[in-house]
C-alpha cells in the first residue's frame, strides 16, 4: 500500500505542474480556460483529475464542488461532487457512459475549485461490461448487454485487504478462475470512518469523517474485481446489538450525509458494484430511514447502483428500493420464485449469507451439497442473487474458505456461460423437472436425483442439439442424439444425478446473404 501512496504524491505533483503550465498559456492567451488537454479514455474506464486548494479553510470534507459533465452531440449531464483525498488535494472522478466528447466545468462557493474546465474524449471498449442494470427481474450489465446471476463469495474485512492489498489477483484466481464465483461480498460497518475501528462505541469524535483509508482499499478491491468481468456487493451497516450502525451520529445526520456524499463522489463514478443498508435492518432501521437514505444517494449519486436493504421472510421494509431482498434461510426452487415474482420489475436477492458451519444454527446452515443445489435452484428459479461461504474453520477477517467442491460449483458457471439469457422464461410444463426457456430457440431443464427426464419439445425446430451435464460432478457435456421436436422426448441418464439439459434449434448458415 506505500508504493500506492508514493505514486499517489507523484501523480498529484505532476497534475499540479501541468495545470500551472496550462494557467500560464491560459493567461498568455495560447490555451482555452480548462484543467487540461483533451483527454482520452476508453468506455466504463474511470478517469480522475487532481485539483490544488490549499487555501481551505474548515472542514475539507464538508466543502461541496460540484462538477456538470456535457456529453457531445447529445447533450446527457451527468453530475457528481470532487472529494477530498488528504492535504491540499482534491479529485474528481469521471467514468463515460457513452463514447465521444464529454466536458466539465465545476461549481463551488470555494473560489479555487469553481469554474474548472475539461473535456474528455471516450473511446469505445468493446466486451468490457459497464455498470449494473436490470433486465426486469435479472440481473445485467452495460456495455456487454447481458442478463447474469450474481453468485458472491464472502470476501474479507477491509482492514485485512488494506495490509495486504496485494491478495486480491490470487483471490481473484482461486474464487472466480477456479470456482466459478463472479462476485466478493464485504462488509464495512464502522471502518467507514476509522478504518482500525469496527463499532460505534470504538470511535469517541462526535462527529468522525470518512476514513480515506478504507475507501482506497474499496476502490482497489472494485477496480480490480471489475477488471476481472465481476463485481462486488458492499454491506454499509451491520446491526445496533453489536454497535455496528450510525445510530451514535443519527440516521441520515449530518455526519451520516457527509459520509454517503463522499461514497458517491469516490465510488460512484465506478462501475461494478451494489450496496446493501445492512443486516438485521428490521431491528434497527425503519421505512423513512430508507427511503432518505436511497433517495439522498441517488441524488448524489451520478451513476445508477443497485442500492437495498434486506427484510425478514419475504417481506419488505420500504419497498422502493433498487433490488428485493430478503433474509431468507434455506431457501428452495419454490422460494426463490415467489421471491422473484413479488417484484418482477426489479432483480431479486436472497441476501442473508449461505454459510457451511459446525453446528452454528443447525437450521440455518448449508452443507456443500446444498450449495451446489442452492445455485442451481437461484438460477433456474429466474436468477436470484446468493452470498455463498465455507466457514467450517472460521477466520478472524470473516472471510470464505475454498470450496472443496468447487469443480461442481464451477461446472455451474461453465454451464450458463452464455446460456442465461435476459429472454429465458419460466415453463415448467415443458418437464418433469423445471424448465427455463427462450421461446423457440432454446431450452433449459434441470431435475434433482433422476435417472431420466421428460421433455416436451415441440416448440422448437429440427434439427436440434441436446447437451446433458451432471451437476454433481466436473464439467462434461453429454451428446443427447435423435431428439425432436415432439413432447415426450427421454433423456436416459447414465447414471442417477442432479441433471441439466439444453435443448436448442441449430440454425443453418447455408444460402445466408443469396
Amino acid at each position: 500500500m506505500q508504493n500506492t501512496i508514493n505514486s499517489k504524491r507523484s501523480s498529484l505533483a505532476c497534475s499540479y505542474t501541468t495545470q500551472v503550465i496550462w494557467l500560464l498559456l491560459i493567461l498568455m492567451g495560447f490555451a482555452p480556460a480548462s484543467a487540461s488537454p483533451i483527454e482520452e479514455a476508453k468506455l466504463w474506464e474511470p478517469v480522475t483529475w487532481t485539483f490544488q486548494n490549499p487555501s481551505c479553510t474548515g472542514n475539507p470534507f464538508d466543502l461541496v464542488a460540484q462538477a456538470t459533465f456535457t456529453h457531445a452531440p447529445g447533450g446527457e449531464k451527468i453530475r457528481t461532487e470532487l472529494f477530498y483525498d488528504g492535504d491540499d488535494a482534491w479529485k474528481l472522478r469521471f467514468t463515460g457512459i457513452h463514447i465521444g466528447q464529454w466536458s466539465f466545468v465545476t461549481k463551488s462557493t470555494d473560489p479555487e475549485l469553481n469554474g474548472l474546465r475539461g473535456k474528455l474524449e471516450i473511446r469505445p471498449n468493446p466486451g468490457v461490461a459497464g455498470f449494473m442494470t436490470n433486465y426486469g427481474s435479472k440481473w445485467g450489465r452495460l456495455g456487454i448487454d447481458r442478463a447474469f446471476v450474481p453468485q458472491y463469495v464472502m470476501y474479507c474485512d477491509p482492514l485485512t485487504l488494506y495490509r495486504n492489498p496485494d491478495r486480491i489477483d490470487a483471490d481473484i484466481h482461486t474464487f472466480f478462475v477456479e470456482h466459478g464465483f463472479n462476485g466478493f461480498h464485504l462488509t464495512v460497518v464502522c471502518r467507514w470512518f476509522d478504518l482500525e475501528k469496527l463499532r460505534y462505541n470504538e470511535i469517541a469524535s462526535s462527529s468522525p469523517n470518512p476514513d480515506p483509508r478504507t475507501f482506497e482499499v474499496l476502490e482497489l478491491l472494485i477496480r480490480k474485481v471489475h477488471a476481472a468481468g465481476g463485481i462486488v456487493h458492499i454491506w454499509a451497516w451491520g446491526d445496533e446489538q453489536r454497535r455496528m450502525t450510525p445510530k451514535k451520529w443519527g440516521l441520515n445526520s449530518e455526519v451520516d450525509r457527509r459520509l454517503q456524499r463522499y461514497i458517491c463522489a469516490r465510488l460512484g463514478p465506478l462501475p461494478g458494484w451494489s450496496m446493501g443498508y445492512g443486516f438485521d435492518l428490521q431491528e434497527w432501521v425503519k421505512e423513512n430511514d430508507l427511503r432518505a437514505w436511497h433517495e439522498y444517494m441517488h441524488r448524489h449519486l451520478g451513476w445508477f447502483h443497485f442500492l437495498g436493504g434486506r427484510a425478514p421472510d419475504l417481506t419488505q421494509i420500504y419497498d422502493g428500493l433498487d433490488y428485493s431482498s430478503y433474509q431468507q434461510h434455506r431457501p428452495d426452487y419454490d422460494v426463490y420464485v415467489k421471491a422473484i415474482n413479488q417484484y418482477p420489475d426489479k432483480p431479486t436477492f436472497l441476501e442473508d449469507r449461505f454459510r457451511v458451519r459446525k453446528n452454528v444454527y443447525p437450521k440455518k446452515d448449508y452443507d456443500f451439497d446444498m450449495i451446489r443445489r442452492g445455485l442451481w435452484h437461484s438460477t433456474m428459479a429466474g436468477g436470484a442473487a446468493n452470498i455463498w461461504g465455507n466457514l467450517l474453520d472460521p477466520r478472524t477477517d470473516g472471510m470464505s474458505h475454498p470450496f472443496p467442491n468447487k469443480d461442481q460449483i464451477l461446472t455451474w458457471s461453465r454451464f450458463w456461460n452464455d446460456r442465461f439469457r435476459k429472454e429465458l422464461v419460466r415453463d415448467n410444463s415443458l418437464a418433469d423437472g423445471v424448465c427455463l426457456k427462450v421461446p423457440g430457440e432454446l431450452l433449459v431443464f434441470y431435475k434433482e436425483d433422476a435417472g431420466s427426464v421428460r421433455m416436451d419439445l415441440s416448440g422448437l425446430k429440427e434439427p436440434i442439439q441436446g447437451i446433458a451435464v451432471d451437476t454433481c460432478g466436473r464439467y462434461e457435456e453429454i451428446e443427447i442424439a435423435g431428439l425432436r421436436a415432439k413432447p415426450h422426448q427421454t433423456f436416459k441418464a447414465p447414471r442417477r444425478s442432479d441433471w441439466a439439459i439444453v435443448a436448442r434449434t441449430i440454425v443453418s448458415n447455408v444460402g445466408a446473404g443469396s
